[in-house]
């Protein structure tokens, strides 16, 4: 597997591709690129993982978005607990991922101890 994509940037071209291939409406693709901006941030914010591969299918009339990176176990879908508050009241740290699990719905974590390997699947 190649874990060539290192930025943000490399997702967004990605991203893009997919949307015009697939006629994608403009406001479903900014979902898109919110859910894997904010996942993406955080693999390469908390774990040592250089790059990523980003896979993007349609299936059944939702988009399925896959992204994998070898890392320490790190699930970035899983926002912290938090009391029952409103958006507004709540601290810094995991608004985006409220987004993320708000956008989606089906999220999927799996994590391979051989390969250090993490895998993510979201389905919009």
């Amino acid at each position: 597997m190649d874990f060539k994509m290192h930025s943000l940037h490399d997702a967004f071209v990605e991203i893009q591709k997919y949307c015009k291939k697939q006629s994608i409406p403009k406001e479903a693709c900014y979902n898109i690129n919110l859910v894997c901006e904010e996942l993406i941030v955080n693999l390469l914010k908390y774990t040592k993982a250089t790059g990523y591969n980003l896979n993007l299918s349609a299936e059944a009339g939702s988009t399925v978005i896959h992204i994998r990176y070898r890392a320490e176990k790190f699930n970035p879908t899983k926002a912290p607990e938090r009391k029952q508050e409103s958006v507004e009241k709540m601290e810094y740290g995991g608004l985006g991922l409220v987004l993320v699990n708000s956008l989606a719905s089906k999220t999927e974590y799996k994590y391979d101890e051989k390969q250090s390997l993490n895998v993510i699947k979201i389905i919009l």
